[in-house]
């Protein structure tokens, strides 16, 4: 077994428990070379490195987290994804750690059994991001019938207003043609 199957199981089967300095964390999205913009609630985070990486005191702090080698093309993050980060090693002034393990549902699922998993980054998420409320998302009963009756009107209206201009350039057309 190469080092990459190995990886990958232990990604998928370990059951981790978060710390105050390996956190669970969200991540807002990719910026580029293996780096991640991550969202961390305040109330997860040791004092010490709280103090370090959000001076401003803030409920929640942003900062970039770097995907070690070992888990390149092994695992992907995605945006909104959880992972647990590992602040202890603060690689720069930019970058505030290394992702230690990107959560799979399973491990988020097992997490939220054992009473571990922190609640208020719903919350973070739809301050940073402003995601719609659960009836407008697509898929939704809700909004398929929001968009249908929404589109049934406008249809009507726009081939009406198709076929007047469509028989208006024809007749553009004719006369030029004279």
């Amino acid at each position: 077994m190469g080092r990459g199957k190995h990886t990958m199981q232990d990604a998928l089967n370990s059951l981790p428990e978060p710390t105050p300095q390996c956190p669970v964390a969200r991540v807002l999205g990719p910026r580029g070379q293996n780096l991640h913009e991550i969202v961390v609630a305040r109330s997860v985070v040791a004092d010490d490195i709280n103090k370090l990486l959000n001076p401003e005191n803030k409920p929640w702090f942003t900062t970039l987290a770097q995907l070690p080698p070992k888990y390149r093309s092994v695992v992907w993050v995605k945006r909104g994804g959880y992972v647990m980060v590992d602040l202890t090693e603060q690689l720069t002034d930019k970058i505030g750690g290394d992702i230690a393990l990107v959560l799979m549902p399973r491990q988020i699922k097992n997490l939220k059994q054992i009473g571990q998993w922190p609640e208020e980054y719903e919350a973070i998420w739809n301050a940073l991001v402003g995601t719609p409320s659960s009836s407008n998302r697509p898929g939704s009963a809700a909004a398929d019938g929001a968009e249908r009756s929404a589109d049934s009107p406008s249809s009507d209206t726009e081939t009406d207003s198709d076929s007047s201009s469509s028989s208006s350039s024809s007749d553009d057309g004719d006369s030029d043609a004279k």
